[in-house]
């Protein structure tokens, strides 16, 4: 009769970790760079004022509707937002 265990460690789950722990180590070095590149900006057609591209997820995002309290802590947000530049 087998053996049995409340673990298996066969050789698909050693092959899978052995997968992933390759591929940590070669996004590793692209995750550590990440940090050192610019903002990626956009040029407005209208004007061609160069601007970081970034969103806040405006569509559900701030959809609070008539609610004082969220509407309070939706202005927070884009008062933090707008300070930080």
């Amino acid at each position: 009769m087998p053996k049995t265990s409340s673990t298996k460690y066969g050789r698909r789950r050693f092959l899978r970790t052995l997968a992933a722990t390759g591929a940590a180590g070669l996004l590793w070095p692209v995750l550590g760079v990440a940090g050192t590149r610019s903002a990626i900006v956009r040029k407005i057609p209208s004007g061609g004022e160069a601007i970081p591209v970034i969103g806040l997820g405006s569509w559900i995002t701030f959809n609070v509707g008539n609610d004082p309290a969220a509407r309070d802590s939706c202005a927070e947000v884009m008062r933090r937002f707008f300070s930080a530049g």
